[in-house]
C-alpha cells in the first residue's frame, strides 16, 4: 500500500474506521467521523481510485471495505447482517433452527409483511433456507458455521448486545 495515500489525517481516519467496521455506508461513516459529506465523498473516491478501498453497491447505496480485508462472500453476508432486523432473525434461527414463520414473528415486534420482506432477502442471499413441514415452512441458516464465523469475526462492527449474547451462547455450545 502506498503510504502517501494515507498521509492525510482524514484518509487515515476513514481507513482505520473501515478496517474496524467493514461495510459501512456513507452516512454511517459521516456520522462516526463528523466529516462534511463533500470532504468524505472526495476522500472515499480518492481511496477507491488508489485501490485502498473497495465498494459494494446495494441498490442506490454503497458499502465501503478496505480492499482485500474481507472476502467477496463475507462482504455480502456483512452487508445484510449490518442491518438490525436481518441480523436478529439470523441469530434467532442460529439458536432456534427449524423455526416457523410464526415462531420467528413471535420474537419480533414487526409486521408480517416486514418479516416476509426480510426473510425473502435472507433467502435470496442464500443465508436462510426453508423446508416444507406439513402445511407450513420452517427456516434455518444454510451454513451456520460460516455465518457464525462472520458474526464473531466482525462482531465489533455490528454494535449490538444481541451479537454479544450470541457469541456467549455459541461459545457455550462448543462451536
Amino acid at each position: 500500500m502506498d503510504e502517501d495515500v494515507l498521509e492525510l489525517e482524514n484518509r487515515r481516519k476513514i481507513y482505520q474506521l473501515l478496517s474496524k467496521f467493514p461495510g459501512m455506508y456513507l452516512r454511517e461513516i459521516e456520522k462516526e467521523l463528523g466529516l462534511a459529506i463533500g470532504v468524505l465523498e472526495y476522500n472515499l473516491s480518492y481511496l477507491e481510485r488508489a485501490e485502498i478501498l473497495s465498494v459494494e453497491r446495494e441498490g442506490n447505496r454503497k458499502r465501503y471495505f478496505v480492499k482485500d480485508d474481507v472476502s467477496f462472500g463475507d462482504k455480502a453476508t456483512i452487508g445484510i447482517l449490518r442491518q438490525e432486523i436481518p441480523r436478529r432473525i439470523v441469530i434467532h434461527l442460529m439458536l432456534n433452527p427449524h423455526a416457523s414463520f410464526q415462531d420467528v414473528l413471535a420474537q419480533f415486534s414487526i409486521s408480517k409483511s416486514t418479516l416476509s420482506f426480510h426473510m425473502k432477502k435472507l433467502t435470496e442471499a442464500n443465508i436462510v433456507g426453508s423446508e416444507k413441514e406439513g402445511r407450513s415452512s420452517v427456516y434455518h441458516v444454510i451454513d451456520p458455521e460460516n455465518t457464525a464465523r462472520v458474526i464473531l469475526t466482525y462482531k465489533a462492527s455490528f454494535l449490538d448486545t444481541v451479537v454479544d449474547r450470541f457469541a456467549e451462547v455459541w461459545g457455550d455450545m462448543g462451536k
